[in-house]
């Protein structure tokens, strides 16, 4: 089972393409490792569902949780998803 499964990618790329115009920032300044415009382009049009990896690095860049990007809510701490303690 990946932790993929049951994810809506529609729903995430709406988020992330939400957080990121609101932050006034392009698709092309995304500075995550592996993440290029491209593939960001393709989770905001709910294309792709983000790696793992990518996920983090997009919430980090745009300055919420993980889980906020996946479900829409913030879930407590610490994230689900890298065990880290929420930023306070």
């Amino acid at each position: 089972m990946s932790y993929r499964d049951g994810l809506d990618p529609v729903a995430i790329g709406g988020r992330v393409k939400q957080r990121r115009e609101l932050l006034g920032f392009a698709q092309r300044d995304c500075p995550v490792d592996g993440v290029g415009y491209a593939y960001v382009s393709r989770i905001e049009a709910g294309q792709r569902t983000p790696s793992l990896s990518a996920l983090i690095g997009l919430a980090d860049w745009l300055h919420v949780t993980p889980e906020w990007l996946v479900y829409g809510d913030e879930l407590p701490s610490p994230c689900v998803f890298c065990g880290r303690p929420r930023r306070g």
